[in-house]
């Protein structure tokens, strides 16, 4: 029987804190910074310039997600985002099942696509490339046979 072996990241907490407090109504300035593992990296490679070093959220895109997919996410067949779902981001950037480039803005700006099945629900991540940095855009998450982006 082959097990998958668990990995946690440093960041799940102080992504869910930073979540948990914006839920609560906090106005903070955010900025939080994500490790970058080789499959990232390896998969950004043909895309950036520069070498990736960084992939940041600041506290304006958890905003976006709690205000665009934290309610009624339901009635569109995904599921409601809840600040606990921040801990994942760490696993779906650095252990995605797949990762496209789905568009580049008029600014030369790249934007992915990075879905991670984690226990059944299929959690989808957008980041936009800046110089040598990537930032999380927004997240939903939805049954493994409906999601939809």
């Amino acid at each position: 029987m082959h097990m998958e072996v668990a990995v946690s990241y440093p960041e799940e907490s102080i992504l869910v804190g930073a979540a948990e407090s914006i839920w609560e109504g906090s106005d903070a300035r955010v900025n939080i910074g994500i490790d970058v593992g080789d499959k990232l990296l390896e998969a950004m490679r043909p895309f950036l310039d520069d070498e990736l070093e960084l992939v940041f959220i600041t506290d304006s895109d958890i905003r976006h997600i709690k205000r665009k997919h934290g309610a009624a996410e339901e009635e569109r067949g995904q599921k409601s985002i809840t600040p606990e779902d921040f801990a994942c981001i760490p696993k779906v950037l650095n252990e995605f099942d797949t990762c496209e480039h789905t568009d580049t803005d008029k600014l030369g700006s790249k934007k992915f696509l990075l879905q991670k099945d984690i226990n059944g629900i299929v959690y989808i991540v957008t980041i936009q490339r800046g110089k040598r940095k990537l930032q999380i855009k927004t997240m939903w998450k939805g049954n493994r046979s409906g999601a939809s982006c």
